[in-house]
């Protein structure tokens, strides 16, 4: 894979930096980068940033070809991407932890020869699916996996009973806890190191634009303290981005997210890519000889802190 994305984003009116940023999935994993920007703090850091929804599929071919400045995805297409030749940096991790509860109406040892729903075959919530049928003695031929394109299609359909079991979060739960569905098991309690949301940029766009991702870092850790420190406001944001009306459910999504998932520091680390890189060496060799601290990146954050 080659890297061209060194090109910066521009600088606007104002002496403001543009910055195109892209997220894969419409989950509160993102609210940080939301408030930043409805907030108006990488306003106030001298960034105009765009936010650009692009699949798991498409972001880090936009990244590396420069149509994109900085991205926020999973440890899994950044070890796979770098595997593959892309000279990327890991600057951050919003989310260190897999957010996932697996939910279904039965034991988890009942879910032998079930349908459970995935987005894709190769993103974090199918890491997080393997790893949660090996805590439950399964394996992925134990199961008939069903892959269905984005979050939000994996929770309709389980709440609609054409898949037996997922792996979800708030706000789904609360509907689903409704239908009869309970948690099997408890991923984000149990603190697995990983990378389900990370800031990533190529090694060519931070080495040329050192100032511009110090400011985005700067801006996404007080993103991260307004979120923390103001419920009323998160919540709100909540509402507008993941089009959710009711509020417990909106009021569980704050909870778990501020409680369980999100860190108040995020910083990177080699661990939280070696989850990813231990699956997807199975299927792909070249990714167990990739040096992993090679991609970290954790100066931004020491520098912001």
């Amino acid at each position: 894979m080659s890297d061209k994305g060194g090109g910066g984003g521009g600088t606007s009116k104002g002496g403001t930096t543009n910055l195109k940023v892209s997220f894969s999935q419409v989950v509160a994993d993102e609210l940080p980068l939301w408030i930043g920007v409805d907030a108006g703090i990488f306003r106030k850091h001298g960034l105009n940033v765009s936010l650009v929804s692009l699949s798991s599929s498409d972001g880090f071919p936009a990244l590396v070809s420069g149509q994109t400045q900085l991205a926020s995805i999973g440890a899994s297409e950044m070890v796979s991407g770098a595997a593959s030749g892309a000279k990327v940096s890991y600057l951050a991790t919003l989310t260190p932890v897999f957010p996932y509860e697996l939910y279904a109406k039965v034991p988890g040892k009942q879910l032998k020869g079930k349908r459970i729903g995935i987005t894709t075959t190769s993103g974090s919530l199918y890491i997080a699916t393997l790893d949660a049928l090996k805590q439950l003695g399964l394996s992925k031929t134990d199961v008939n996996l069903v892959p269905l394109g984005s979050v939000t299609n994996v929770n309709n359909a389980l709440a609609s009973g054409t898949i037996d079991a997922a792996m979800t979060h708030p706000p789904a739960t609360t509907k689903l806890d409704s239908l009869g569905y309970h948690s099997v098991l408890d991923l984000a309690k149990q603190k697995i190191p990983t990378s389900n949301v990370g800031i990533a940029a190529t090694k060519a766009y931070v080495s040329g634009h050192k100032k511009q991702v110090q400011d985005f870092i700067d801006a996404i850790m007080e993103a991260i303290k307004r979120e923390k420190s103001d419920k009323a406001y998160s919540i709100t944001e909540l509402q507008k981005h993941l089009q959710v009306s009711d509020q417990k459910a909106l009021a569980a999504t704050y909870d778990y997210y501020t409680q369980e998932v999100l860190p108040d520091v995020p910083t990177p680390t080699v661990a939280q890519l070696a989850t990813s890189q231990q699956v997807l060496a199975a299927s792909r060799p070249e990714v167990s000889k990739l040096d992993l601290s090679s991609i970290v990146d954790a100066s931004f954050v020491k520098a912001a802190g």
